[in-house]
């Protein structure tokens, strides 16, 4: 349970709380779709993790940073996040340096909140068919072992 608490947390902390809330929610096919369609790897994956520390970094550091609304608090839509996430400069240094994009952070925590729930819950599976692919389950459940050494995911390593 703690390991979906944290990663919740940083789902928050990407988007905003009501941004966890809309994926949480009733997405709209549009965000389903883009949901379903990610594509999970682990350099990403790791590559998310360095950025999140990153953040962190300079959220204690930096208090323009730190008082900036989460570009999730009031978007309607994944596709809104993104183009949100896209126009914040600092967000996107950080992104580019390890070689992410807008859509790999509205996106991949959510993906791996939704992978891991099927994993861990197989009776989740049919609730989240639609935002949920096999593959995004396959990965979750082959790299498993390697995701809850993670900080970012797990809280610890």
């Amino acid at each position: 349970m703690k390991r979906w608490m944290k990663l919740a947390a940083v789902a928050a902390l990407a988007v905003g709380f009501s941004g966890v809330a809309q994926a949480a929610a009733d997405l709209s096919p549009a965000d389903k779709a883009a949901m379903h369609s990610y594509v999970l790897s682990m350099d990403k994956v790791k590559a998310f993790g360095d950025a999140m520390k990153d953040f962190e970094a300079l959220d204690k550091s930096d208090p323009a940073f730190k008082a900036m609304k989460p570009v999730g608090n009031d978007s309607k839509s994944i596709a809104e996040m993104e183009s949100k996430i896209a126009a914040n400069p600092k967000i996107m240094g950080v992104l580019r340096k390890h070689g992410l994009s807008a859509h790999d952070m509205a996106l991949m925590p959510f993906v791996l909140m939704y992978a891991g729930m099927i994993a861990e819950y197989p009776q989740a599976g049919a609730k989240l068919a639609e935002e949920t692919s096999p593959a995004q389950i396959t990965f979750y459940k082959q790299h498993k072992a390697e995701l809850a050494k993670m900080s970012w995911l797990s809280g610890g390593q």
